[in-house]
């Protein structure tokens, strides 16, 4: 009916907007918990094994869990799978992004601050600027996989089409799964191809 397909969109988009408002939220908190999982920028060590023990253990629990702790937390509804998904982001750039400071030159980040810039100056005006491009193609890759997980938080209340999934499901009203099976897949094809569109550079080379 057309109410069905209605609640279904509207269902899609709370999905859609849950995995990138989390997305987003892990992804800045990510790239600057990224500076002290950096074993090329932070030279005492007990910080950074602290900050690489607290992600790694974040890492290894799964999205559905920590769902399930943040509705306990802050109740049933949107935010508390944004805030889930949020975390599990977090955890995966903050890692990510600490590797790729590993992999850089850190020539400009020490001229900068061998002048009397402080570290998170120094951090923010080279080191950022350097590794952003690849950062944010990587955060597209999270969110791609966000949206998958996101269509499952609605079992534990956590918001999303995924509540309505487990009721037709129920009902086994199979129509209708498809249907919503069919939209997902839609939402995780459209983040696939700018996941994978050519740069303005690509495009000026061909």
């Amino acid at each position: 009916s057309r109410r069905q397909r209605q609640m279904c969109i509207r269902d899609s988009i709370k999905t859609v907007q849950m995995s990138i408002a989390g997305t987003f939220i892990g992804a800045v908190f990510g790239l600057f918990t990224a500076f002290l999982y950096a074993g090329n920028l932070i030279k005492k060590p007990y910080v950074r094994i602290v900050v690489r023990v607290i992600v790694q253990c974040v890492r290894t629990i799964p999205v559905l869990i920590l769902a399930l702790v943040a509705t306990f937390i802050w109740g049933l509804g949107a935010a508390a799978g944004t805030i889930a998904i949020a975390v599990s982001t977090w955890a995966v750039m903050a890692r990510i992004g600490g590797e790729d400071i590993e992999s850089l030159t850190l020539k400009p980040y020490e001229a900068v601050t061998a002048i009397g810039a402080g570290k998170f100056k120094a951090f923010s005006r080279t080191v950022i600027i350097e590794l952003l491009p690849g950062y944010l193609s990587n955060s597209l890759y999270v969110l791609e996989a966000n949206i998958r997980h996101a269509a499952i938080l609605g079992y534990v209340g956590a918001g999303g089409i995924g509540l309505l999934l487990n009721e037709k499901i129920s009902w086994r009203e199979y129509s209708r799964v498809g249907m919503i099976l069919v939209m997902l897949f839609v939402a995780v094809l459209v983040i696939c191809l700018l996941y994978t569109s050519p740069s303005p550079r690509d495009r000026s080379v061909s």
